[in-house]
This record gives C-alpha cells, sequence and structure tokens, in this order.
C-alpha cells in the first residue's frame, strides 16, 4: 500500500477533452517513488476519479517532476496496485484513491479548482 506524506495540485489541464487535476504526492514509506495523479470528475459516490498515474524515480529534492529530459516518467496506472493476500488491486486502487481525496483539503481545493477551471 503507499503511504501518502504530502499531495498539492500542481496545475489543471486537458484529459482526453475532460478537465483533469494533475496533483503532486510525495510518498510517506522510504523507497517509494513520488507520483503525478491525474484525477477528472466524476458522477460515483467520491465526485472523482483517478484516470492515470505516473511515477518519478528522480530525486525529489532536486528534480520535482519539472525536469522532462530524461526518462525518469514512467505510466504505471494499470500496474501501480498489485493486490495483497487482504485486498484486490481494485481495493487497492478504491483505498488509495479514498485516502488521497481525504489528505489534508485536497478535495476541497479540487472542488475549487474544477469550479474555476473553464
Amino acid at each position: 500500500m503507499y503511504y501518502i506524506k504530502d499531495a498539492k495540485i500542481r496545475r489543471m489541464l486537458k484529459y482526453d477533452g475532460a478537465p483533469c487535476a494533475e496533483v503532486g504526492v510525495l510518498p510517506g514509506a522510504v523507497g517509494d517513488s513520488a507520483l503525478l495523479v491525474y484525477i477528472v470528475e466524476d458522477n460515483r459516490e467520491e465526485g472523482y476519479e483517478i484516470v492515470r498515474i505516473l511515477t518519478n524515480d528522480a530525486d525529489t529534492t532536486s528534480d520535482w517532476f519539472d525536469n522532462n529530459m530524461h526518462d525518469a516518467f514512467v505510466d504505471v496506472t494499470s500496474s501501480a496496485f498489485t493486490g495483497s493476500p487482504v485486498m484486490s488491486p481494485e481495493e487497492e486502487r478504491d483505498k488509495f484513491q479514498r485516502e488521497l481525496l481525504i489528505f489534508g483539503d485536497l478535495k476541497k481545493q479540487l472542488e475549487l479548482r474544477f469550479r474555476d477551471y473553464s
């Protein structure tokens, strides 16, 4: 399971034509990669859905996703959650999404950003 140390909306953009929030997530566990998580509005119970996840294995103290001159970005959307003896991959993904949305005031910030994004 992925533990969240910090999460902030970096910017708003379009993903497949829909408004999307790019959220930078720093890991709470040593050895885990920093993530870029792409979130769109959704009519399901939480109101939002993760549509893409990228990892960055570069040193986050000197390269916080801003240097695209190397191959540190890896799309792990379909492989980020492998499951465990007590949780399926889908349950892990749902748990991560719930924990991300309740982290700090991220959900409130998402509401504001999506409302203001044109």
